[in-house]
């Protein structure tokens, strides 16, 4: 799967926990949504997407059951999962939990239902970078920019790509956290000993989301 490289430098492997065993949805094949037009961005200077290439991918509901879509992506500007049947793409008609674009350690797997925080509600999906007593979480977001040249009688626009880490905590709480050390003892103090001591063996010093993920998925 291609990604965006300029957009998301990181989009680490899921680890085990959170790869797709095929065997478990059997023939469901997702079916029927809402149709969205596929030409809506084609005067945009970039896509809301997070995959260049659409690939196939995995939607669960909040009933538990999984339905596989051939070809899948992720729309960041809506936080919604979308997918497309020949020509046609749709948002699917599910209540949906969580959704894993491929079906490999390289997929990507994504999930709702954690607690409100700034302008996300419990609808929102995060992707899930760690998974344990202690969750690191990935929020995106594409806000549409006007990108207009002064002067200029050609409308312009692009979408601008933000991104925000959140740790989820055993106590169910939601806190947002910076690339550094301090700020993930400060949202975990009840485990900073156990942190440091594993940063330490690891010699890691937690400079970077992919040694934050690292530590916390030992938690």
């Amino acid at each position: 799967m291609k990604t965006y490289g300029w957009i998301f430098a990181c989009i680490w492997a899921v680890p085990v926990w959170g790869q797709v065993n095929t065997n478990q949805f059997g023939t469901n094949q997702i079916e029927g949504g809402n149709q969205i037009a596929v030409g809506a961005y084609t005067e945009y200077e970039n896509q809301p997407y997070l995959l260049e290439d659409w690939s196939k991918g995995y939607l669960k509901a909040t009933t538990g059951k999984w339905y596989a879509a051939e070809k899948l992506n992720y729309n960041v500007s809506t936080n919604q999962p979308e997918f497309q049947q020949g020509e046609k793409r749709f948002n699917p008609k599910l209540d949906l939990a969580a959704f894993t674009l491929g079906d490999t350690a390289s997929g990507v797997y994504f999930q709702n239902g954690f607690p409100a925080i700034d302008q996300q509600t419990a609808k929102s999906f995060y992707q899930v970078l760690s998974k344990g007593s202690v969750k690191l979480l990935k929020y995106t977001k594409a806000a549409l920019l006007d990108v207009t040249s002064f002067n200029s009688a050609t409308k312009k626009k692009r979408f601008d790509f933000n991104e925000a880490y959140y740790v989820y905590r055993p106590d169910q709480k939601i806190i947002r956290v910076k690339k550094d050390k301090k700020s993930v003892l400060e949202a975990l103090p009840e485990q900073a000993t156990r942190i440091e001591e594993i940063a330490g063996q690891r010699k890691l010093k937690l400079k970077n989301w992919e040694e934050i993920r690292q530590v916390l998925a030992e938690l």
